[in-house]
């Protein structure tokens, strides 16, 4: 009797989900439950990978036969009169095993190289797109630093600094992840938003499916990941290494599209780091821990000074103009 070790049996999963989605449309419900069989375990993932990206193509029945230990083979002849893709891809299958017993070093080393590697900024008071080579869409906000790495398996980018609209195309054989500092975040195509700030991280859905997890992958289990659905968002703040669920609405991220900035009950200490990406000189806030003010409001960027200057009438501020930096200043804190 022959025992299929782990590996092989998680291959055998993803043979199936490989065929029951490949002709699925773009709304069918199975495509979600894939997305989460997916996106729950970085092994999942690896094992597709390894099947869509592995090409070899067999050429007889015979050949075919050879997957009675990793597919079902009813499953298999039946998806494979009807698509020679499918043939071509269970065939990566074996060989990513022949692979295994040979020359898994050297396959290794090719599947680790970059495909590409791009930077992309946009400057202060720039509101940038670019696309992609798969055909996702960037859209970043001003003072934003972005490093896009794609792999064979993955699609990586690190978000350094600022916030950037993503519109990416579906590929489940390499899914897409965002390094944001605290928050990881993957995707397989869906369109979202994420906001790096110095105290947190926030990541806003406007469809699809999106996977929050700690960015510590030591400290990340299962159960700190959090799921996200169309309209919601979730952050991952500096002193938590746990995604929460946010009351801010999803379509706010969005809105620097239109020139526009929104604050739904920010603290001083966000306001003063957004509004800093559209200015030469920094805003600083200056606030007691224990009676931080909030404010919500609605502006324009091109009316970012008025709103500034306005903000004594919306909030118990003062607005100190120095040298390097202009202050908010909370009433509480000494003059």
């Amino acid at each position: 009797m022959m025992f299929r070790n782990h590996t092989d049996k998680l291959r055998e999963v993803a043979i199936g989900w490989f065929i029951r989605i490949k002709d699925a449309e773009a709304d069918d419900p199975l495509r979600s439950k894939f997305e989460q069989w997916l996106m729950a375990n970085a092994a999942h993932q690896q094992a597709y990978a390894d099947i869509s990206k592995v090409w070899e193509s067999f050429d007889s029945t015979d050949d075919l036969v050879k997957l009675a230990d990793i597919a079902d083979q009813d499953a298999f002849f039946q998806q494979a009169t009807h698509s020679k893709k499918i043939k071509n891809v269970i065939a990566g299958a074996m060989a990513a095993v022949a692979i295994g017993m040979g020359g898994l070093l050297g396959f290794q080393t090719w599947h680790a190289q970059p495909t590409m590697q791009i930077i992309a900024q946009a400057e202060s008071g720039q509101v940038k797109s670019q696309r992609l080579e798969d055909g996702t869409l960037m859209t970043m906000n001003t003072g934003t630093d972005i490093e896009v790495t794609y792999y064979r398996d993955r699609r990586l980018v690190t978000l350094k600094r600022g916030e950037a609209i993503f519109e990416v195309s579906r590929d489940e054989s390499r899914p897409f992840i965002i390094d944001s500092g605290k928050a990881k975040i993957t995707v397989l195509g869906t369109r979202f938003a994420v906001n790096r700030l110095s105290k947190l991280v926030r990541v806003s859905v406007d469809h699809g499916t999106v996977k929050v997890e700690p960015q510590n992958a030591e400290r990340s289990t299962h159960t700190s990941a959090l799921i996200l659905h169309d309209g919601e968002v979730a952050e991952v703040k500096h002193d938590n290494t746990k995604p929460t669920h946010s009351h801010h609405q999803a379509s706010d991220a969005f809105a620097f599209e239109k020139g526009m900035v929104i604050f739904e009950e920010a603290d001083l200490d966000e306001i003063a780091e957004t509004l800093s990406r559209y200015r030469k000189l920094p805003l600083v806030a200056e606030q007691p821990v224990s009676s931080k003010v909030h404010i919500s409001s609605m502006l324009k960027t091109n009316a970012i000074e008025t709103f500034i200057n306005q903000m004594p009438e919306l909030a118990p501020v003062r607005i100190v103009p120095t040298a390097q930096a202009t202050v908010i200043k909370s009433h509480a804190v000494n003059k």
